[in-house]
């Protein structure tokens, strides 16, 4: 397509033959074409984006060749360039290769000596790849988004006709050792930069250089560009023109016209056909910003290094891309689940710690594993750092990888380089980026000597617990007589009872079987009071069950119906939910619910019989269960109410102290609690445990 078909195309071959012999060296993509859209030139730089050779690119319109397209329609934009003189934008494009491209363009409009539009000079930069750069640098350092961006060129088209005579001059002088006397003789350069004059520079050396306009710098000398401690490398351009080579590219430090330095990519050359002629084209390049971006780059990466050697956590900086080809396949066989796939194929997880190199490590990581160096450990693989006890965490951390999960932290246990195994706190936290580029960051902190004193704590509580239990033992043994008083007591009333009953010549059958029923009952309790004081000694875990505390309050006033009927107790009992049930040891929480009742029984033996009544409640609260013991005597004394569950306090002159203060170790120990208060018309104690789920 041609930008305007009614533009005549001028042609200036030898003018275009002289730039395309400085875009050569150009690192950007450079083509030139004509007012029809046809290739008169591509650089290496183009050929090398696009693929395709010279001879298939003169000639042709680079639009049909590269398949250029624009949102807004090439027509517009083309209109776009006619208008202003040049445009920059976006193109996508379509190398040989068939790949789509995403290119940045800048097109600069040139006209030939009649004023018309001539040709079209494009400079082009692969976007993709430019963001790609960034992307790189940005992670490197991790603190600034400076990127290296080339800049459009600063074309210059110089006269060195009056240099060439100084050559001349030279040489007729007897002068041989070029290369001496250019670099020892700095009248000789100041005169040539003098003589170097400004045929023509386009509109971004204007910029570029801080000039005027263009014809305020066309007919000037390049002496004011040039700064004292750049001038050897003008030395050498002349010396490559002297020996005929056809081009020379460096960095150097050029300077604008309001004195400030700045860093450019200097190009000279001398186009084949036109030595001789006494002119070049010169090309700058503002690099400024590279040099820039690249010095922070190196400061930052130093910055990184420092702060990564220093750091006392332990850092293995690991390379996972091999881990993330395991991850794509599986996911391509679509595993959802991993750890239940690693469960049906173990071999995975060797295979994954076989994927997985490290790349780096800090001072800290090399004492951790016990290295001698960072080498011991650069290069290998983590599988020989994990130990049996840690591989449940590895497993754990790989499948935080394979769902994308946002980091990972737990203790776990490696192994050091002598297999002796070391506790750590192991964290990760990969960013997108660094997970894209299949690169992880790891902290590791050696917490052996914790774990350590924690294990010996633990060892210390299990030997004072069993001391402790030893001392309740004392306690038990003391109140054991107290405790089995009980049954003890009702087995001789019932067994006195029965032998009055058989010295009779008749006696009633039933009855005497109840009493030896009743007998056996109270043996049997007194029996699993022993035995439950030997569990609490030994540390055994009680047997629990689920049991409604209806029943539970139930069978264990049977225990003392001899106690309410000797002293002349009236038994009252209001169970308000019949399901009300919670997991607990039976013989025990009955063990305390007797104490309790005969507590109450003895206090009320300081009142008339009349006021004599005991009132058992049960009753669900929330997700816990009560029962509650009311009686109708004094109640407990202010003085008393602190020290009521104290170890060895009582009231009583025949008292050990110790009823109440186990029946509170027991039912803290099923996670409930034993509280008392005073009702105004006696004292109520009330059980509190945990519901059944």
């Amino acid at each position: 397509m041609s930008i305007d078909p009614l533009v005549p195309a001028i042609a200036q071959p030898t003018r275009i033959r002289v730039l395309a012999s400085a875009l050569d060296t150009v690192p950007d993509p450079m083509i030139v074409f004509d007012m029809e859209g046809a290739t008169l030139f591509a650089n290496k730089s183009a050929i090398a984006l696009y693929g395709h050779a010279m001879n298939g690119v003169e000639g042709e319109r680079v639009d049909n060749l590269l398949a250029t397209r624009h949102p807004h329609g090439l027509s517009t934009i083309k209109r776009l360039l006619l208008a202003a003189g040049a445009w920059s934008g976006e193109l996508y494009r379509r190398s040989a290769a068939g790949v789509e491209l995403k290119v940045g363009v800048d097109w600069t409009l040139h006209y030939g000596d009649d004023g018309m539009p001539c040709f079209v000079v494009e400079r082009s930069c692969d976007l993709a790849r430019n963001e790609e750069i960034a992307e790189q640098v940005r992670i490197a350092s991790h603190r600034y988004e400076n990127i290296f961006q080339a800049m459009a060129a600063s074309f210059w088209e110089l006269d060195f006709s009056g240099v060439r005579r100084m050559f001349g001059e030279l040489m007729q002088s007897g002068v041989t050792d070029f290369a001496h006397h250019l670099h020892h003789d700095d009248a000789f350069i100041e005169t040539a930069l003098r003589n170097t004059i400004v045929l023509d520079v386009n509109e971004k050396t204007v910029e570029m250089f801080g000039a005027e306009s263009r014809e305020a710098m066309i007919g000037g000398n390049v002496e004011a560009v040039w700064p004292r401690q750049s001038r050897g490398l003008f030395a050498d351009a002349l010396l490559y023109a002297i020996r005929r080579e056809p081009r020379l590219s460096a960095e150097t430090i050029l300077t604008r016209l309001d004195g400030t330095p700045f860093n450019a990519l200097f190009t000279v050359c001398w186009p084949p056909g036109h030595e001789g002629k006494g002119s070049v084209l010169v090309g700058v390049i503002d690099i400024s910003d590279r040099k820039r971006s690249e010095a922070e780059l190196v400061a930052s990466e130093t910055r990184y290094r420092e702060l990564f050697q220093a750091m006392s956590m332990g850092l293995l900086h690991l390379d996972t891309r091999r881990l993330w080809q395991i991850f794509n396949r599986l996911k391509q066989e679509g595993v959802v689940d991993l750890r239940a796939h690693l469960e049906i194929n173990p071999h995975l997880i060797q295979e994954a710690m076989e994927a997985t190199v490290i790349a780096e490590v800090n001072t800290a990581a090399v004492a951790l594993y016990g290295a001698a160096s960072a080498s011991d450990l650069v290069g290998r693989t983590v599988k020989g750092l994990w130990s049996p006890k840690g591989m449940r965490t590895f497993i754990r951390a790989v499948e935080c990888g394979y769902n994308f999960l946002p980091g990972f932290e737990e203790e776990t246990e490696q192994l050091r380089l002598d297999g002796t195994p070391v506790a750590v706190h192991l964290s990760f936290n990969p960013s997108p980026t660094l997970r894209a580029q299949g690169r992880l960051l790891v902290g590791l902190i050696d917490i052996s000597e914790r774990v350590a004193a924690e294990s010996a704590l633990a060892e210390l509580k299990k030997s004072f617990a069993h001391h402790t239990r030893l001392a309740l033992l004392g306690e038990m043994t003391a109140s054991i007589s107290h405790e089995i008083n009980q049954p003890l007591s009702a087995i001789m009333t019932y067994g006195a009872a029965g032998r009055r009953m058989l010295e009779r010549p008749a006696f009633d059958k039933d009855k005497l079987v109840v009493i030896q029923d009743n007998i056996i009952a109270d043996a049997r309790r007194a029996a699993d009071v022993i035995a439950r004081t030997r569990s609490m000694a030994t540390g055994k875990q009680a047997d629990k069950a689920i049991v409604t505390v209806a029943s539970l309050v139930e069978a264990s006033l049977r225990f003392v119906e001899h106690e309410l009927k000797a002293n002349s107790v009236r038994l009252e009992t209001a169970f308000a939910d019949a399901n009300a049930a919670t997991p607990i040891d039976p013989v025990q929480l009955q063990q305390v619910i007797v104490n309790l009742v005969v507590n109450a029984i003895q206090e009320m033996q300081k009142v008339p019989h009349a006021r004599r009544v005991l009132t058992m409640r049960t009753q669900a609260v929330g997700d816990h269960v009560a029962i509650e013991v009311e009686d109708r005597g004094f109640g407990i004394p202010a003085e008393h109410q602190a020290r009521l569950f104290d170890t060895f306090f009582t009231t009583k002159t025949t008292g050990l102290g110790m009823g109440l203060a186990i029946c509170k170790q027991i039912v803290e120990a099923h996670g409930g609690k034993l509280t008392t208060e005073n009702t105004g018309s006696g004292a109520l104690f009330r059980v509190t445990l945990p519901g059944a789920i």
